[in-house]
C-alpha cells in the first residue's frame, strides 16, 4: 500500500531538496545497484527543513518501496516539485545538477516522468553531461488546455467544475504547460533528447479498466477530445516525436491517471496499442 502524505509522514530518505526539487528514495537502504531510476509522476509536495510535509497535491501518495521494484531492478528515487518551484526550466536544471555531480557512481540512469515532469525531463536533457535513458510518460509537449480554467469552467456544470477544482490546484509548474505559456513558446528546448536514448511513450483512453478511466473517458468527453488520454490529447504528446522523427514512441490503451502505471506494470503488454 501507498503511504498517505499527511503532516505526520515520517520521511526519512531525503536525497536532495531545493527550491524547484524533492528527490526521495523509496527505501531507507541503497541497493548499490548499478541502475538508478528517477521516477516523477508529476506530482507537488513540499516539506519543510525537519523533512515534514506541508503541503502537497490533493490526496497524493507516496509510493512504498516494493512498488517499483516489482518491476525495475535498480535503485528507485522519486522526484517531486515543491510548490515553491519557480517553473520546469528551474526544476529541470537542479535535477540536473543533482546528476551530474552525485549520480557518477551509476552506469545507467533511467529519468521516467509522466505528464508535465515528461516536458521537464525532456527540456533538461541537453543539461545532462552523459549519456541517459529518459522516457516520456503521457506529457504535454504542447500543453494541455486544461490549465486554462476558464475554459474548462465554460465546458463544464458548476458541479462538475467545483469537483475539478478540488483535484487540480494551479501553480508554476502546471502554468509552465498552458498551451500559450512563455516557457513552452520561448523557453523548451527538446534537442538535448539527440544525444540520449529516449521512449515517447504516447496514452490515450480506448478502453475501460478502472473506475479512473472512467472519470478520465467522461472528462475528455465534456471537454471535446476525441483523441486524448482523458486530459492530454495524443497531438499534444506526438509532437515531441514529430520534431524528432528518430524518437522511439510507444502507443498504450489507458487514462491519464493510468499510464505511467500500466507501463511499468507486470502485464503492460497487455496495454500496448501500436
Amino acid at each position: 500500500m501507498r503511504k498517505k502524505v499527511n503532516e505526520y509522514l515520517d520521511i526519512k530518505t531525503v536525497l536532495f531538496k531545493s527550491q524547484n526539487v524533492l528527490l526521495l528514495r523509496t527505501s531507507s537502504i541503497e541497493q548499490k545497484s548499478k541502475t538508478a531510476f528517477i521516477i516523477c509522476e508529476g506530482s507537488s509536495l513540499s516539506i519543510d527543513e525537519l523533512n515534514i510535509p506541508y503541503k502537497w497535491d490533493p490526496y497524493l501518495k507516496v509510493p512504498n518501496k516494493r512498488e517499483y521494484k516489482r518491476t525495475l531492478d535498480g535503485d528507485i528515487i522519486m522526484m517531486y516539485f515543491p510548490f515553491e518551484c519557480k517553473g520546469l526550466e528551474d526544476a529541470g536544471r537542479d535535477l540536473s545538477y543533482y546528476i551530474n555531480e552525485n549520480m557518477y557512481s551509476y552506469d545507467n540512469i533511467v529519468i521516467i516522468g509522466h505528464s508535465k515532469a515528461g516536458v521537464c525531463i525532456a527540456n533538461m536533457a541537453r543539461m545532462i553531461t552523459r549519456k541517459a535513458i529518459f522516457i516520456f510518460v503521457s506529457a504535454p509537449f504542447e500543453g494541455t488546455i486544461i490549465n486554462g480554467t476558464e475554459k474548462v469552467k465554460a465546458m463544464l456544470s458548476n458541479k462538475e467544475y467545483q469537483i475539478f477544482r478540488k483535484y487540480y490546484t494551479q501553480h508554476a509548474v502546471d502554468l509552465d504547460v498552458w498551451p500559450k505559456s512563455s516557457f513552452l513558446k520561448n523557453v523548451a528546448d527538446f534537442s538535448g533528447i539527440k544525444k540520449h536514448f529516449c521512449v515517447n511513450v504516447i496514452s490515450e483512453c480506448k478502453d475501460i479498466y478502472t473506475c479512473k478511466d472512467i472519470v478520465f473517458k467522461y472528462f475528455a468527453a465534456r471537454m471535446g477530445y476525441k483523441h486524448s488520454d482523458g486530459l492530454v490529447l495524443v497531438s499534444s504528446q506526438e509532437s515531441l516525436t514529430q520534431m524528432y522523427p528518430l524518437l522511439k514512441t510507444v502507443y498504450i490503451d489507458a487514462s491519464h491517471a493510468e499510464s505511467l502505471k500500466r507501463l511499468l506494470s507486470a502485464n503492460r503488454d497487455d496495454y500496448i496499442i501500436d
